[in-house]
């Protein structure tokens, strides 16, 4: 993902050393550099790391691909954090 910002780079390397078998990395956002995507069936976890506020991170929205319909957003400090939203779905 050469187009993609230092973080997001670090933050996927970062989470190729866990276990998130049933989700695919996905990138709708070509143009926005600091934004990655993950997709388990009809459910994408999107994660920025455009914020004003350093000490958050990741910003993470969910939502339903089916109806477009977003389903939570949050902030997140650590990548540990981060981690433990993947577990909800």
């Amino acid at each position: 993902m050469k187009n993609k910002s230092t973080e997001i780079r670090n933050l996927l390397e970062s989470l190729s050393r866990e276990e998130l078998p049933e989700f695919s990395i996905v990138d709708y956002w070509d143009a926005d550099t600091t934004a990655i995507g993950f997709q388990k069936g009809d459910i994408l976890i999107y994660v920025s790391t455009f914020s004003k506020d350093k000490t958050k991170p990741y910003s993470i929205i969910v939502e339903d691909l089916k109806t477009g319909k977003e389903l939570w957003f949050k902030e997140k400090k650590h990548i540990r954090n981060l981690l433990m939203s993947f577990g909800q779905f």
